[in-house]
């Protein structure tokens, strides 16, 4: 797995949800279900205490490019497809 890295957009949207980097980090190295979205770019999830935080990659020169993230609940990760909940 190449670094990750955080677009300006991402960092923003973090923040303004409440995502905390450390949670996306590892929600991107140890995701419980990963899910081929738009643009060739995966969703990766994990629970974390009461909430559940859904990360949005892509790979860009062998970097891991984290795109955006959130923090969900159980029936809106089922949503948005993931099974191994």
């Amino acid at each position: 797995m190449g670094r990750i890295i955080f677009s300006k957009h991402a960092l923003r949207r973090a923040r303004e949800r409440g995502v905390d980097d450390n949670e996306v980090i590892n929600t991107v190295e140890q995701p419980v279900e990963v899910l081929d979205v738009k643009y060739g770019r995966k969703a990766g999830f994990k629970h974390f205490d009461c909430d559940y935080v859904v990360a949005i990659y892509e790979t860009r020169n062998g970097e891991i490019v984290v795109v955006t993230s959130v923090k969900v609940d159980k029936k809106r990760l089922e949503r948005y497809g993931f099974r191994r909940i």
